[in-house]
C-alpha cells in the first residue's frame, strides 16, 4: 500500500511539472501596437501581470509624446526575440 501511495504521489508531481501552460522562463510584457509608426513595442519583462498594468500609463505617456497613435495594448505572457518591430517604410512602398 505504501508503494501505491508513493507512486501516486510521484505521479503528481511529475503531471504539475509537465503541464501545459506558458513557459516557466516566460515572464510578463506589456505589448503595445501603434498605427504612426506601424511598430510593435514590448515593455518589460515583469514578474506579474499587475506589475506590468502599473507601468503601461507611463508607456503610453512617453510613445505619445513622440507623436505615435496607439492601436492596441495588450498585457501577455511571451518571450519577444525582439522589442521593437516596425514595418519597414521601404517595403511597403515596393508592395503598391
Amino acid at each position: 500500500m505504501l508503494g501505491f501511495f508513493l507512486f501516486c504521489i510521484y505521479i503528481g508531481v511529475l503531471s504539475a511539472f509537465a503541464a501545459p501552460g506558458p513557459s516557466r522562463h516566460e515572464n510578463w510584457w506589456v505589448e503595445i501596437v501603434t498605427d504612426l509608426p506601424r511598430c510593435t513595442y514590448y515593455f518589460g519583462p515583469f514578474d506579474t501581470d499587475k506589475e506590468a498594468s502599473s507601468y503601461t500609463p507611463g508607456y503610453l505617456e512617453d510613445l505619445e509624446s513622440e507623436g505615435s497613435k496607439r492601436l492596441s495594448v495588450r498585457i501577455k505572457r511571451c518571450q519577444p526575440s525582439e522589442v521593437t518591430i516596425c514595418q519597414d517604410e521601404f517595403s511597403e512602398g515596393m508592395a503598391a
